[in-house]
């Protein structure tokens, strides 16, 4: 875990100056560079309190006085001693008013802040640290253990801090009264020895609610995956008819969190210092009447005393649920910060090449990558575009044509080898001038919770409607967008699940012309349309894939035979490449994807060809 200076450069793909401002070397470091970032608020907190406090303090002293001056009957005394005791009253209630809202808005902010910083955290993280982790866990993270933080600092400052002043100030007001004894001073006697037992409960307890908190957020976080992991997949489920097996299965899980949550509640029942403190009330009673007895003390004395013990009463209680909330705050940061420090493993470049324009120029230089740093998906891999070509990708499932499009767009970093965009290594390229320049459709097509208009101009928010409704024309979408009730304003609801397929894919190709790359990559695209669509979407890409590099992945023959260079690929390396006529002659592999067709059979296929292939 580094703490990032401002000097520092920050190595993500994605930066902002929340990234840096806050120590994250540990938990607690992380946890007191937010909280001094609003220290004016907490300090007025604290201010405030200390005042408050000691009002309430004053207020036992001067009841007590009150019984004194009535038993003398000076009732002009009694008087003005209860308008100045009913005006503490009011100005304490008012301070602890203030002072509540203060630290609320002071606990909201850092909240507030954390949540800015871990999401721009998440957007600097590479794709390899979002294919590890689980987006329920992120999740997680992100509220529950975000809001441990924020009652780390209210109600647990709030309470703690009020807890040590209000027990100092109880101190102070025995001190004003107290008599003494040989220099002993009486009053605090009982409190001397209530003390220790109080103290020795607390750190008992405080080591033994540990890790029991960290053990309870990590299965909400567990249970919280496993809840979005099933509801995502909610047509498998029922399509399989599995709901009582994965009702078992989220009760096993929801039982261990109660449990455990059980667990801390028996462990928080065994520290009783509220039994203690209770016993010590009886005993200061019993104590003040001795004193009174004996001529020490007066009537007015005794009532101060018992109310100054009884006042220890409600802060030695709030610190055991006080104590509850710091692990679980502790707890929380500890889990945020471990997400915030992991390595994104794309790392910016730190002197970042922009090119304001792009000729489109691309060349794989013996690439290998693989995902888990073992297995090779892609091996030795080498080929080059001329700017405006159209290159098709073939090859059977799992052959690694996806995985060599997501290293173009640096969605992943290459093992060796480079990848260069018009002569430049793409590890050099500025993130925005690479990404913006990349229009990519992928097969699994994501539209977000928002309208038509919205999804369109994802790449490029300033755009016109006039721009998004010709994008949309370019991309077959404008006619069915158009019968929509309310048009380009429709929502699409979550993932767009209230579209088709080959709408989702409509609309994500117009999201794509909008930004006008000038590399296009097409991943299956039509793969969810009918062949009269595909047809018109072909014929609209055609017209926009003039002068631009585009990548083809695909096993439509309509599609991959004009291209102007096919590569084949099988198990990461590239087995063939050349031209739709060149490689049917000359490729058993990309003459099996197209075995269907007869006229092709017939026209290409020779004996010397499935001969040398047996």
């Amino acid at each position: 875990m580094v703490l990032l200076s401002k000097k520092e450069k920050i190595t993500g793909e994605f930066y902002d100056p929340i990234m840096i401002r806050f120590d994250k070397r540990s938990n607690v470091r992380w946890i007191l560079s937010h909280i001094l970032a609003h220290k004016g608020l907490i300090f007025s907190f604290i201010g405030l309190s200390i005042v408050a406090l000691a009002m309430n303090t004053i207020n036992p002293i001067i009841a007590g006085e009150i019984f004194n001056v009535i038993e003398v009957k000076d009732w002009t005394r009694v008087k003005f001693l209860a308008f100045i005791l009913l005006a503490l009253t009011i100005v304490s209630g008012i301070l602890r008013f203030i002072a509540g809202l203060i630290i609320e808005i002071a606990s909201q902010r850092l909240e507030r802040d954390i949540r800015d910083e871990y999401y721009a955290s998440m957007l600097s993280k590479s794709m390899t640290f979002h294919d590890e982790v689980k987006a329920g866990d992120v999740m997680a993270r992100a509220t529950f253990d975000t809001r441990m933080v924020n009652f780390l600092i209210n109600p647990c400052i709030s309470l703690l801090s009020q807890a040590v002043i209000g027990i100092l100030m109880a101190i102070a007001g025995m001190f004003y009264i107290t008599p003494y004894w040989h220099g002993i001073p009486l009053l605090l006697l009982i409190p001397i020895v209530i003390a220790p037992p109080i103290f020795f409960l607390a750190k008992k307890y405080f080591k033994s609610v540990g890790p029991i908190s960290m053990e309870i957020q990590q299965s909400y976080s567990d249970l919280s995956a496993y809840l979005q992991e099933k509801l995502l997949g909610i047509t498998v489920v029922k399509a399989f008819a599995r709901e009582n097996y994965e009702r078992s299965i989220f009760k096993e899980k929801n039982d261990i969190l109660s449990d455990q949550i059980i667990t801390r509640g028996q462990l928080r029942a065994k520290y009783y210092p509220a039994l203690i403190v209770g016993i010590s009330v009886g005993l200061a009673l019993i104590y003040g009447v001795f004193l009174t007895q004996i001529g020490i003390f007066d009537l007015g004395r005794v009532y101060s005393y018992v109310r100054l013990v009884a006042n220890l009463f409600f802060p030695v209680w709030t610190f055991s649920w006080a104590l509850v909330l710091t692990q679980m705050g502790l707890a929380g940061a500890k889990r945020i910060v471990a997400i915030l420090t992991k390595d994104t493993i794309i790392s910016k470049p730190k002197k970042p090449i922009v090119l304001k324009a792009l000729k489109g120029e691309i060349e794989f230089r013996d690439v290998s990558f693989s995902y888990d740093g073992k297995i090779k998906v892609i091996e030795n891999v080498s080929f080059k575009v001329s700017p405006g070509q159209r290159v098709a990708i073939v090859g059977p499932a799992g052959s690694g044509k996806t995985t060599l499009m997501k290293l173009l767009t640096r969605l992943y970093d290459v093992d060796s080898g480079q990848i260069l965009i018009d002569g430049v290594d793409i590890r050099n390229l500025d993130f925005e001038t690479l990404r913006k320049n990349i229009g990519m459709i992928e097969q699994d097509i994501i539209l977000f919770s928002g309208t038509v208009k919205q999804n369109i101009a994802y790449g490029q928010p300033n755009a016109k409607n006039e721009e998004i409704i010709r994008a949309a024309k370019m991309a077959q979408a404008h006619e069915f967008i158009s019968q929509f009730d309310k048009g380009y304003n429709t929502i699409v609801g979550e993932r767009g699940m209230t579209l088709s397929g080959g709408q989702k894919q409509r609309i994500a190709i117009a999201r794509m012309l909008l930004i006008d790359p000038k590399i296009l990559i097409f991943d299956d695209a039509t793969s969810s349309v009918d062949s009269h669509t595909e047809d018109q979407i072909q014929r609209a890409i055609n017209r926009v894939l003039k002068n631009r590099t585009s990548f083809v992945i695909t096993h439509r023959l309509s599609t991959i035979r004009h291209s102007d260079l096919i590569i084949v690929m099988k198990k990461g390396r590239i087995v063939a490449k050349g031209t739709h006529e060149e490689l049917l002659k000359t490729s058993i592999d990309y003459w099996r994807v197209f075995a269907r067709y007869s006229d092709i059979r017939e026209k290409f296929v020779q004996p010397t060809m499935v001969a040398r292939e047996e």
